[in-house]
């Protein structure tokens, strides 16, 4: 196992899980731009000062910056890693550069404006983490999958922020409890479902993390002050069934 498969299974075991159904060619990148997501993720775990955040978070930002230029890239794995990622997917620089931006959210508690500003901060942070995925495993297939990759990007980010109840209050906009939060996530959820049949097959392992959204949101609607807690069994199992069951 080399370093970023480590920081990916530690991290974001879902998706690690899922990178083992895409070809071959493409599970390098796809565990590229995985990890490049766990370390974005992990800033705000790791500083108690947003500033110390911010200047994690400005130097991925002039590392993007330093691969599109064409500049070295800095000697770091999942840099190295992302710049051939980037390059194999086509990966727009404004969709990895907002997606960092949105992540500064997170350093702080200021709560959500509304739901719009909460959608907005979904794509951006989980939907084009889903596109992105996309275009690695199939650059033209991808643009078949916008509309589908936007509604599951809501529903995943929706189940991921509510199942942390340490973290999760500023994502709630004023006036909207948890509980209908959930049903904001289950029907942007149900409406991803009913484009998923027209996805081409080449970029479904894009998809599968988030098959795992409707079985994560059943159990926080059951033990909402409960941090979130499936085993990995049951995970794997709910990847491995969907993939046959999609395939």
């Amino acid at each position: 196992m080399n370093a970023l498969d480590d920081i990916l299974r530690q991290r974001d075991r879902d998706r690690y899980l899922s990178t083992f159904f895409a070809p071959d060619a493409k599970r390098p990148h796809l565990v590229a731009l995985y990890a490049f997501n766990a370390e974005i993720l992990k800033v705000r775990d790791t500083v108690s000062d947003p500033n110390l955040g911010l200047i994690r978070l400005q130097w991925w930002r002039d590392t993007i910056e330093s691969i599109y230029a064409g500049s070295p890239v800095p000697g770091h794995p999942v840099a190295e890693a992302l710049a051939r990622a980037i390059a194999e997917g086509g990966l727009p620089q404004q969709a990895l550069l907002d997606l960092v931006t949105a992540h500064e959210f997170d350093l702080y508690h200021d709560r959500m404006p509304g739901l719009t500003e909460l959608e907005a901060y979904m794509g951006e942070a989980y939907s084009r983490l889903i596109m992105m995925a996309a275009m690695i495993l199939d650059r033209d297939a991808a643009a078949k999958a916008s509309d589908c990759a936007g509604l599951a990007g809501v529903a995943q980010g929706l189940a991921l922020v509510l199942g942390d109840p340490a973290h999760r209050a500023p994502f709630l906009p004023e006036g909207m409890s948890v509980q209908e939060a959930i049903g904001h996530a289950e029907n942007r959820l149900a409406q991803a479902l009913t484009l998923r049949p027209d996805l081409p097959s080449a970029v479904l392992p894009a998809f599968l993390p988030v098959s795992l959204t409707g079985l994560y949101l059943k159990r926080i609607a059951a033990a909402p002050d409960t941090p979130l807690r499936v085993s990995p069994v049951r995970r794997q199992a709910t990847l491995w069934w969907t993939a046959r069951r999609w395939g």
